[in-house]
């Protein structure tokens, strides 16, 4: 499932006992360049106790240079998935399995893709927001988006994967805030939920499924 994880190597200091907040970036393999951007700026603000992991497929003829990164930053979390679009679906899926099998303790995770930036007020904003006892997922909220039968788009569902005219609510994929609960449940979910390869609207229908509360907010507009 997985090619590298930095489980071991991700807490490994006093900081870790008491994670504010930790980041799970969706990155393309290849954009070494945004990855090193965001270690330089708000994956590595010091205003929180935080920590920032790199969710990322494999494209072939380019093991060194990942294994060259993941050794000098211990941060890469590699899927034993080709990195394409179709396989989006699987990084998120994969980090929730991931999230629920490793020993550590957060107040937030916030799930953010690569090409984001994330406002230095996140964490207030889900300090008001988000209990640790909550089912939610807090972000830029889609209620009715009507699923895609022309094959001539990215975004096309076939009847067969999902049969029904229009997705339930859900949070855009491309920056979602959470806390552990939530997490742990979404991974034990998908474990019974038919993957399709629309990201957003498939965590939507997972979330559905075990009633978790999608909130949006005004604050991840743009972001």
């Amino acid at each position: 499932m997985f090619l590298k994880s930095p489980s071991e190597s991700l807490c490994n200091n006093s900081k870790c006992g008491s994670l504010q907040m930790l980041f799970i970036v969706k990155s393309y393999v290849l954009n070494f360049g945004q990855r090193e951007a965001i270690r330089r700026t708000w994956g590595g603000m010091t205003q929180l106790t935080s920590r920032t992991v790199f969710i990322i497929g494999y494209l072939d003829g380019i093991d060194y240079l990942v294994n060259l990164e993941s050794a000098k930053h211990k941060d890469i979390v590699q899927l034993n998935k080709y990195d394409q679009y179709q396989n989006v679906v699987y990084k998120t899926i994969y980090a929730l399995l991931w999230l629920s099998n490793i020993n550590i303790a957060v107040q937030f995770i916030h799930f953010v893709d690569d090409d984001r930036l994330v406002p230095l007020n996140m964490y207030n904003v889900a300090i008001q927001n988000i209990e640790s006892t909550d089912l939610i997922m807090l972000g830029y909220m889609i209620n009715k988006s009507e699923t895609v039968r022309d094959k001539s788009w990215k975004t096309y569902i076939s009847p067969e994967d999902y049969p029904f005219d229009f997705y339930p609510p859900y949070i855009i994929g491309g920056t979602i805030l959470t806390n552990q609960k939530t997490v742990r449940m979404l991974a034990v979910a998908v474990a019974y939920t038919k993957v399709i390869r629309i990201e957003d609207a498939y965590i939507g229908i997972v979330a559905n499924s075990i009633n978790v509360k999608l909130k949006h907010h005004a604050a991840f507009f743009g972001v």
